[in-house]
């Protein structure tokens, strides 16, 4: 029987945010954040039907070819009032994102970062009596997310 190898708790994926600071860009975890996802989508494909020259009874194949990527990071989790004045500045507006699985790899597999610019266009606190308040959040694309590896 053979089981999965290289598994990763949830807790090693982060959602962090970028100061903008160049030429190197410092990057901070979403601290109390428990619930995190990312999502990538390809959309808009251009699509054609390609039928068979020789036999146009067979058939026919679809061709597609990428029109569009999109990806949204979506997080949730306790209301951190030490990171709650960045969040605000960061609400609509474009910042560089990661979404990282921080849990180190022995065997030195998959090892990096999903990044990208993007904004915060879904935020939402919660808070019920007797419970800890919660927050969540979505942040939206802005441009292409890419793959980096760890150095």
């Amino acid at each position: 029987m053979g089981y999965t190898t290289g598994r990763v708790k949830g807790n090693y994926a982060d959602i962090l945010y970028g100061d903008g600071g160049s030429p190197s860009e410092t990057f901070t975890q979403l601290c109390g954040i428990n619930t995190r996802g990312l999502e990538v989508t390809y959309a808009n494909a251009f699509e054609a039907t390609d039928y068979d020259c020789t036999d146009p009874e067979a058939a026919a194949q679809t061709l597609r070819d990428v029109g569009a990527q999109d990806w949204s990071i979506s997080g949730s989790g306790l209301y951190n009032r030490t990171q709650m004045a960045a969040l605000r500045g960061l609400l609509g507006a474009s910042q560089n994102w990661r979404f990282a699985i921080d849990e180190p790899s022995t065997e030195s597999v998959d090892d990096g970062w999903w990044q990208g610019p993007g904004m915060i266009s879904s935020f939402k606190v919660d808070g019920n009596d007797g419970e800890y308040t919660q927050v969540s959040l979505t942040i939206t694309g802005m441009g292409l997310l890419t793959w980096a590896d760890a150095a």
